[in-house]
């Protein structure tokens, strides 16, 4: 994943997720049985529920993004 223009591994986001705090959940989602193995990764702080705004990288682009000030 690419964070303030740098990659970085999902090992690493994991890690740094983990030192602020985060409980990180990986899920096996599947529609049906007969399907591969779908897996989704969340980052849940604080008893919260596994949902789209909980994965693990909408969490880091939110811990972690800086944006640029405004002049």
């Amino acid at each position: 994943m690419k964070i303030n223009s740098y990659w970085y591994s999902l090992d690493e986001l994991k890690s740094a997720l983990e030192k602020k705090g985060y409980t990180i959940l990986t899920l096996e989602i599947s529609t049906s049985a007969r399907d591969y193995p779908l897996y989704e990764t969340y980052a849940l702080k604080d008893y919260e529920d596994a949902n789209c705004l909980n994965t693990i990288k909408s969490v880091a682009l939110k811990e972690f993004d800086v944006k640029p000030k405004l002049v």
